[in-house]
């Protein structure tokens, strides 16, 4: 959607035809809008953002009282400026607000114009426009006092006018504007004016905005910048400025928000030379009732701050209790798997002073046969007995043994091998019969074929 409008922009650019100067009724009141050069269209959303925008008003969350003082340079003679503003939320519809406005311009050897504005601006959601946030809408109500211009057919006339306007945002930092102007009877001063702008805020901190602007034969692009600082305290800005009476000037801009007081300042300079007779300057004064004050901002800045560091500090020490917990219960495993381990090295060491007290037990009992059969004398010729047919012999391997309480894979491989280093074959043959290098008592071993 953004690309799209973009091109529009182009598109316009090169179907208009530029003029090559602006006149004393193009000058506008708001320093914000100055320094950034009056691209301006697609945010609006101070106390003169009416008069590039009506629908930036909407949805303003503190009542705005504002006043601007400006003055400009040109080849045709001073413009002082003189304006203020008004806006209050409307209680009715919690979205909208309401407005008013002045200006009076006077030029010297240009005219005078004086303008009243009445505003109003709202949010609205429209199901069938896929934005993502509410679309702004707002109109402006005006009288126009051209009694003191002396350009033109018409001069003289004190007329009405109608603003509309609206404001499309979305949440990654775009928003895009176009608004109708001086939509007048015929006052002696060019109606019907036609504005298209954009702009994208980089991070919260960085502004860029560019505004199409075509009205009485004066097609014209104005750029502008506005970087935030200090927590929004310090704003700097720079822009093309109006080329009034046809000297071309650069705009740049200051503005520090001491709320619920704002101060913003603009100057433009002739680049082609300072000398020459152009230029100027204009401030502003806004104050937001029930806005928070700058401390408190900054407060609440590093309160949020704050809370943000205790709270990884609590996770942080949520997962430290956490690991001292796994470390302790990784301690207390490893002590009862070392309990079980002398256990059954216990077992095993019982069991095998029990091996070895059979083995002698064996060989005494052996010693006494062997004694009493040499006291009793020859031995009777043992009877003949019929012999059997020899049973076909089991293949020698593998081998079955089923385990028994002292068993030990080393005391196996000495039994069925003679070599008690062969246990690991015997390991290897039966797995998930060994736990923790026992034989699991009850179980059949499988006993391969030794390997050397």
């Amino acid at each position: 959607m953004t690309k799209r409008f973009l091109a529009l922009l182009a598109a316009a650019s090169l179907a208009a035809s530029p003029a090559g100067a602006a006149a004393f009724y193009d000058v506008r009141p708001g320093a914000r809008a100055t320094g950034m050069g009056t691209a301006f269209s697609a945010i609006a959303d101070d106390a003169f953002g009416m008069y590039y925008n009506p629908a930036g008003s909407a949805n303003a969350p503190y009542t705005q009282a504002a006043g601007s003082l400006a003055r400009f340079d040109s080849p045709r003679g001073t413009l002082t400026q003189a304006a203020a503003a008004y806006l209050r939320p409307y209680d009715p519809i919690n979205t909208a607000t309401v407005g008013a406005s002045y200006s009076g311009e006077r030029q010297r050897n240009g005219g005078d114009v004086d303008q009243m504005l009445f505003n109003y601006a709202q949010e609205l959601k429209l199901p069938t426009i896929p934005l993502d946030q509410p679309l702004k809408v707002g109109a402006n109500f005006k009288f126009v006092d051209a009694s003191g211009t002396k350009d033109g057919k018409g001069a003289g006339k004190i007329g009405i006018g109608f603003d509309a306007g609206a404001i499309a945002s979305s949440r990654d930092g775009f928003s895009m504007g176009a608004a109708l102007t001086d939509l007048t009877n015929d006052v002696g001063l060019p109606r019907g004016g036609i504005v298209l702008g954009s702009a994208y805020t980089w991070h919260g901190w960085a502004t860029a905005a560019l505004d199409f602007r075509m009205k009485g034969g004066l097609a014209e692009f104005y750029p502008g910048v506005e970087g935030r600082f200090l927590n929004g305290l310090l704003k700097v800005r720079a822009g093309k400025g109006l080329s009034l009476d046809g000297l071309r000037t650069l705009a740049f801009g200051l503005g520090v928000d001491f709320s619920p007081v704002v101060l913003d300042v603009a100057m433009t300079l002739p680049p082609a030379g300072l000398n020459r007779p152009g230029g100027g300057f204009q401030a502003t004064f806004q104050y937001r009732f029930g806005a928070p004050s700058f401390a408190g901002r900054f407060v609440g800045a590093a309160a949020a701050e704050a809370q943000r560091l205790g709270t990884e500090v609590n996770s942080l020490s949520d997962q430290q209790k956490t690991l001292a917990q796994e470390t302790e219960a990784a301690a207390t495993t490893k002590a009862a798997v070392e309990g079980e381990l002398r256990a059954l090295q216990f077992r095993t060491k019982q069991a095998q002073d029990r091996y070895r007290a059979l083995l002698k037990r064996n060989a005494e009992l052996e010693y006494q046969n062997s004694e009493m059969e040499a006291a009793r004398g020859p031995a009777a010729k043992p009877l003949k007995l019929p012999k059997r047919r020899p049973r076909p012999k089991a293949p020698a391997w593998p081998k079955r043994h089923r385990v028994v309480a002292g068993d030990t894979l080393r005391a196996l491989a000495g039994k069925y091998y003679g070599d008690p280093n062969l246990w690991e074959g015997i390991y290897r043959a039966n797995p998930g019969k060994v736990d923790r290098g026992i034989p699991v008592e009850g179980a059949v071993l499988v006993i391969p074929a030794p390997r050397r």
